[in-house]
């Protein structure tokens, strides 16, 4: 039985291993990056975020990106945001299913009709992920046609703050994605070890 144990912690560790290492992590536009007159609409189409996945703003100082939800994505209201992020390089990791909304708080970046981007989470899966990574290699050919993302609006209505209360924003490890993994997995590991010798 202590075998079996062990043997079920190491297959979670390579498991939690895997799913990691196909993460994506994803640049706003990658070439222009988080500016105005973009239209992110044209580059979120034919993506995939996945849980796990990350979405970078690279930007020039006097451009922001707030988290905000869907009503205020809606009407570009910048008056209660979820999260506020400035600086000129703000990366989010997406931990849940759902729709996240973003937008410049910069008066008329986002009202003139660019400087917002609504980016919708789906669960992993392991098929899509690798099927993502075999396209974008060198040399790959284009896909045919886009893996389609089912809407879902849960994530931003979760966290609104209430009126008058600071925004919570996700707290920061300074660890890249691949460092708090391996760390993930060298516990596992080490649970496993200790699961086989008890």
């Amino acid at each position: 039985m202590k075998a079996s144990s062990g043997a079920l912690l190491a297959v979670m560790a390579v498991a939690a291993l895997a799913t990691t290492a196909l993460a994506k992590n994803y640049t706003v536009d990658g070439s222009t990056g988080w500016d105005t007159y973009v239209s992110y609409d044209k580059w979120t189409a034919g993506k995939t975020f996945m849980v796990g996945d990350n979405i970078e703003f690279k930007y020039e100082v006097y451009h922001n990106v707030l988290e905000v939800t869907k009503a205020d994505y809606a009407s570009c209201a910048t008056g209660s945001p979820i999260s506020i992020h400035s600086g000129g390089d703000t990366t989010f990791e997406l931990t849940n299913i759902g729709t996240r909304y973003f937008i410049c708080g910069i008066p008329r970046h986002c009202s003139n009709g660019t400087m917002h981007v609504m980016i919708t989470t789906v669960a992993y899966d392991a098929a899509t992920a690798a099927a993502i990574e075999a396209a974008a290699a060198p040399g790959a050919a284009p896909s045919s046609a886009p893996v389609s993302s089912p809407p879902a609006d849960v994530y931003a209505e979760a966290r609104t703050a209430p009126a008058g209360a600071p925004a919570a924003s996700a707290p920061k490890s300074s660890a890249t994605r691949y460092q708090q993994t391996l760390a993930a997995v060298a516990g596992l590991a080490f649970a496993a070890l200790l699961a086989i010798a008890a």
